[in-house]
């Protein structure tokens, strides 16, 4: 062995770091396979016991992609019409408007960018009309003045610096979330493409990504303006029936309300609202009836509630308080918003119950002032909430607030859902608050997500959605392994018919490559993809390649009657050349394929990469020593097996 100490050495430490790094994945997998096959008594308490290990080892594992242990692929698109609205402001109008609504049109089959559309659109709406009367900004040096073009740079720029801000504040939220190996990019002008491995709450997801993380602050309109306003809306529709032709004998107001305590408006019963013949009757044909039990309180008693809807009828009811004719009666300045969630000590035959609350438009305060969010629980109830921290001047602001709004409700708004509609018994001097209500710790942790990493500068809507089950991933996992166990066999069969002894050496040479590349991924913390199975599939050919090249080239220096060891170097000196031409274009192909593909494209790219290195690697060094293992010792008279 001497003069191949080192050589035998190196080879056999990579071998013991390859396992090495692998042992967490195996361990892994033992773990997966002994907690499947346990009932839930037993892997609680298997839970209990072993966790921690468990979670270590599972984070160490190599990791596999989406196409390998399910989970959710989605394409959101940044809403760049409520961009153009929001820096246009009060200053839009009616042509404004259809313009807008033509571009959000053209966009859904144009290729053109949504600001040259816009742009095309107004013109066509009135001819001659500067961009700048509707996004006037001195910072950007655009005025009353500016060209059309001017402002559609502007205007682009913003767009970017949005889509830009979209995805690095997605990218957050996701971090927080817990995913592994998530993949976040950007596809065309406006859409970024999430891939979640492992994710299996989907409602969840969805929530967090598109959530705009718009947190404002408002009071709320006098409670008889809100009982009102309320009572015209259900006599506006019970006229509509009347006009329509229907016999009715109900009023609004009268059996469709329903009285309860300031103190305890959510214990009000919503099965009274269809007590009675006339109540029945009214159903049939004021649509609110049924759906929406109004909540009159004492009008001095400051109760923001309009009435409470069950889950099932909370989008039916959000549809016909927006009906133009509806919507005029809601005295101006004043929205009607609902609770973000039910009222968990309210249930009406086994569906939660959600509030209508009225508040002001005006925004006494909003999330740029907050400084911190973080988890907290209430010293009485130890109820999970939200403690939120404001800068100094958002706490001077809020410190007027409640000192001037004592005895008042404050209504805390996060993307146009109410949160907590706390009354306000003092003034607050410190810029602290909470966010309080039925919320699990959980969701107590997404909120805090959502407002640490920031508002979206656009909202986001879901265009497409993929989800892949567990049992789908396992069936890939089965069919990739198998694909790539029976290419190992049959390329190690061939290599040993064709080349006997020498081809014992490189089926060696071509496991200890596959370790190396499973070792490589796991170290690196890569992501074991489906299309990178295909990739490793593709080394191993490359590896054979190489191992081909070199025995040929010593079959060619044995036959011209070299010493053995004389053409076993110049053999492998020999086919240098056209192994590194090889593995260097191949190499440079897959780093194209990385910079500009895609999630499959980039796993398939990333493991052929490690692949390539690896046997490069292994034909040039491995094979090199275990060749010169082989002969040693053996003169010009021996026989060797080539």
């Amino acid at each position: 062995m001497q003069g191949y100490g080192f050589k035998l050495i190196s080879v056999a430490a990579l071998l013991i770091i390859s396992v090495w790094q692998l042992f967490p994945t195996l361990q892994n997998s033992l773990n997966n396979r002994d907690l499947a096959a346990m009932d839930e008594a037993q892997r609680a308490a298997y839970l209990e016991e072993h966790g921690d290990d468990i979670q270590a080892t599972s984070e160490e594992a190599l990791k596999l992609g989406l196409d390998l242990q399910g989970g959710m692929h989605v394409t959101l698109e940044v809403g760049t019409g409520a961009l153009l609205r929001e820096l246009a402001g009060t200053r839009a109008d009616d042509t404004f408007d259809a313009a807008l609504a033509v571009a959000t049109e053209q966009a859904e089959t144009s290729n053109e960018d949504f600001v040259t559309l816009f742009s095309n659109a107004v013109e066509a709406e009135r001819p001659g009309t500067r961009l700048a009367r509707y996004f006037r900004n001195t910072a950007a040096e655009i005025t009353a003045r500016s060209e059309n073009d001017d402002v559609e740079a502007y205007l682009r720029t913003e767009v970017e610096e949005a889509l830009v801000r979209a995805e690095e504040i997605i990218r957050q939220r996701i971090d927080r979330f817990g995913v592994t190996e998530p993949l976040i990019q950007r596809q065309g002008s406006s859409r970024i493409v999430v891939e979640l491995p492992g994710v299996d709450d989907e409602t969840r997801v969805r929530d967090l990504l598109k959530g705009t993380a718009k947190l404002t602050f408002h009071l709320t309109p006098p409670t008889a303006e809100i009982q009102q306003a309320a009572a015209q809306i259900f006599a506006y529709y019970q006229n509509e029936a009347e006009e329509a032709g229907t016999d009715t004998t109900a009023t609004a107001g009268s059996d469709s309300t329903a009285v309860a305590d300031a103190d305890t408006a959510a214990a009000v019963d919503l099965s009274d609202i269809t007590a009675g013949a006339d109540a029945a009757d009214a159903a049939e044909t004021n649509p609110l009836v049924g759906k929406l039990q109004l909540v009159q309180v004492d009008p001095s008693s400051n109760s923001p509630i309009v009435g409470q809807v069950v889950e099932s009828d909370t989008a039916e009811v959000a549809r016909l308080l927006a009906d133009p004719g509806a919507a005029r009666l809601i005295p101006p300045g004043v929205r009607f918003l609902f609770t973000a969630g039910p009222d968990a000590g309210v249930d009406v035959n086994g569906e939660g119950v959600y509030y209508v609350v009225a508040v002001n438009e005006r925004i006494e305060l909003d999330g740029e002032v907050i400084t911190d969010a973080g988890p907290d629980f209430d010293p009485y109830t130890n109820a999970p909430m939200v403690s939120l921290t404001m800068d100094g001047a958002g706490g001077s602001r809020w410190s007027q607030i409640t000192g001037a709004n004592r005895g008042k409700p404050v209504v805390i708004v996060l993307d146009d859902l109410v949160y907590t509609f706390p009354t306000i018994n003092e003034r607050i001097p410190n810029g602290r608050t909470q966010i309080s209500g039925q919320f699990s710790l959980q969701e107590v942790n997404d909120i805090v997500t959502v407002l640490k990493s920031g508002a979206l500068p656009a909202p986001v809507t879901i265009v497409e959605e993929q989800t892949v089950g567990p049992s789908l991933g396992a069936a890939s996992i089965k069919a990739g392994t198998r694909a790539l166990l029976v290419g190992f066999v049959l390329v190690c069969i061939f290599m040993v018919i064709y080349y006997r002894s020498a081809g014992l050496i490189a089926n060696v040479a071509l496991l200890l490559n596959v370790l190396f590349i499973f070792g490589v991924l796991a170290s690196f913390g890569a992501t074991l993809t489906l299309p990178g199975m295909a990739g490793i599939l593709l080394t191993i050919g490359m590896a054979v390649d190489a191992n081909v090249l070199i025995f040929e080239r010593i079959r060619e220096e044995l036959a011209e009657g070299r010493a053995l060891r004389t053409a076993v170097d110049e053999g492998f000196a020999n086919a240098l050349s056209a192994i590194v031409d090889a593995n260097i274009t191949t190499l440079i192909t897959a780093l194209i394929l990385f910079q500009f593909g895609t999630g499959p494209v980039r796993g398939f790219a990333v493991t052929l990469c490690i692949g390539i290195i690896a046997s490069f690697f292994t034909a040039l060094y491995v094979t090199r020593t275990l060749f010169l293992v082989y002969i040693r010792g053996k003169t010009v008279t021996d026989t060797v097996s080539i």
